[in-house]
């Protein structure tokens, strides 16, 4: 059976590069016989303990859909060398119990494969890498062995607003995604 694998942006910037990094992951996985889409989280409202139970239906609706897919990859830019907060508000929301009564449940990310990868400028993402595959381990979930792939943003991209990797780039992204893939077709222990 193929795995389905979900792309999640960490920037809602209109002409993001890390979203166009993410639209490239899932042209690639499509490419290679893979389910694959972007995840739309825009209507997640921020977590509160005021409005985690009863949980509200767009936060049921995201539960359901991140169900359906075996293996994330989380493509951030890096805020002061970490995430956005928008994409820890989604990781919470992940990583918490569906029902008020479940604390010892699993949650819809738990032990689910996962990845990283950072479009940015001169640290490639290095730091915003680190700290998401900490935060992904520490929400139980199983990200690969790697430090991710980390792109840097080409000068030309400033002025054009298109994310064009060039053949050195072009061959990391490739590699990347045979590493993952292996690692997601591996079997669990």
């Amino acid at each position: 059976m193929t795995k389905k694998i979900l792309v999640i942006s960490g920037s809602d910037r209109q002409g993001s590069f890390n979203t166009q990094l993410s639209n490239l992951f899932v042209k690639s996985f499509g490419e290679k016989g893979y389910e694959s889409a972007l995840l739309d989280y825009n209507d997640v409202p921020l977590l509160s303990q005021n409005n985690e139970y009863p949980t509200v239906e767009a936060v049921i609706n995201l539960r359901n859909t991140v169900k359906l897919y075996d293996a994330f990859v989380f493509v951030s830019p890096e805020y002061n060398g970490s995430y956005p907060a928008r994409l820890k508000n989604l990781i919470d929301w992940l990583s918490r119990p569906e029902s008020q009564e479940g604390t010892q449940e699993l949650t819809v990310i738990n032990g689910k494969k996962a990845t990283v990868a950072s479009a940015a400028n001169s640290t490639y993402g290095k730091f915003v890498r680190k700290n998401l595959n900490e935060l992904l381990a520490y929400t139980r979930m199983n990200p690969m062995d790697h430090e991710g792939l980390g792109i840097r943003i080409p000068v030309e991209a400033w002025g054009t607003g298109d994310l064009v990797l060039d053949s050195e780039q072009q061959q990391n992204f490739d590699e990347f995604i045979a590493s993952f893939i292996s690692y997601i077709e591996e079997k669990l222990n």
